[in-house]
């Protein structure tokens, strides 16, 4: 429960943050470029940004295409696929560390370094997960066994049961 009130702070903090931080950039930033200078950039940003967006459908085909016929997972593709469509998402809002952000996610060594450390973050919280849920409520059922044999006798009829041994106090021993 608490790691969830941790996570949730922490995602109010960055909805918080990234305003008070794009204001900021915006007084520093525009002073030196002014007005016309911002609004240029804003509005370039943005239109890039909208092209990106258009264009990363048909370039997802492609990659998922060349990859399933290089018989490789299309998972790659798709995961650098959505990188560039989440920088192209971060161009369009308007800002200065947005652009940024969005710029460098549309750079290829680092959208693989960042798979990289995904991956690695995915496979730790799933080692993590599993090695919980073995401490836990693990249901452990022991039993033995007895190796199957083939028949001696070559017939095509099934097995069958040995009889039951009658019960007591049932019909069967009434006088």
């Amino acid at each position: 429960m608490f790691a969830t009130k941790g996570k949730v702070m922490w995602i109010l903090l960055i909805f918080i943050a990234i305003p008070l931080i794009e204001i900021a950039l915006f007084v520093q930033i525009g002073g030196h470029i002014g007005v016309i200078g911002t609004l240029a950039e804003i509005l370039f940003t943005a239109a890039l940004g909208l092209v990106l967006m258009r264009l990363e459908p048909h370039r997802n085909a492609q990659d998922v295409r060349a990859a399933l016929d290089r018989d490789a997972s299309p998972a790659s593709p798709l995961a650098h696929s959505a990188l560039r469509l989440i920088g192209a998402v971060l161009l369009v809002l308007p800002g200065f560390l947005t652009d940024a952000l969005g710029l460098l996610l549309l750079v290829p060594p680092l959208r693989m370094l960042i798979l990289a450390r995904l991956l690695l973050r995915i496979k730790t919280v799933q080692t993590r997960g599993q090695t919980q849920g073995q401490t836990r409520g693990a249901v452990i059922i022991e039993g033995d066994y007895e190796p199957h044999t083939e028949r001696q006798d070559n017939t095509d009829t099934p097995p069958t049961l040995p009889p039951h041994p009658p019960r007591s106090g049932g019909p069967e021993n009434r006088d």
